[in-house]
Parts: C-alpha cells; structure tokens; sequence
C-alpha cells in the first residue's frame, strides 16, 4: 500500500504572523480633560526617560482631576506590513 499524504515540506507555506518580538516600541501620553472627557495626544516617545521627562514637566502645575495615560505602541513599517498581505 503506498502512503498517500504528502510530505514534501519545501512546498508547504507557512501563514505569517503579526509577530511584533522584534519590532521597536514607541510610548504615547494623553491627557484626559476633566471637564469635557476629551483625550489629547500630548506626544509620542522613542523612551520611557523622554516621556517622563515631559510628564515631569507637566506635573509642575497639576490640575484637579487631570489624567494621563501612558501607552506602549510597536512600530511597523510599511515593508512589515505588505508581507503580512502577500504572505512573502
């Protein structure tokens, strides 16, 4: 009986992933206005020591209720993203 399935493994094709290991990360701050609710994007950062120095700078004169959010973001090119389309 001969064996039916196919294993030859350099035709089979490997779905890529979103994989994001590797990819350089960027931090945003944003500032939640207490009184309309409204999100402003204050800037986005190469390093946790930028993005602290400008929330230092910041907190030099607080307001009451102000919020902030500090989010991590991985940065992608537009080559990255095409592969992701046309499976190369």
């Amino acid at each position: 009986m001969s064996n039916s399935i196919k294993t030859n493994t350099t035709t089979d094709k490997y779905i890529k992933t979103f994989d994001v290991s590797d990819d350089p990360i960027v931090y945003t701050l944003t500032r939640t206005s207490p009184y309309s609710m409204d999100d402003m994007l204050l800037g986005v950062f190469d390093s946790k020591e930028s993005l602290l120095c400008r929330l230092t700078r910041i907190m030099d004169r607080p307001e009451n209720d102000e919020q902030f959010k500090i989010e991590t973001h991985n940065l992608r090119t537009l080559k990255q993203e095409e592969e992701l389309n046309y499976g190369v």
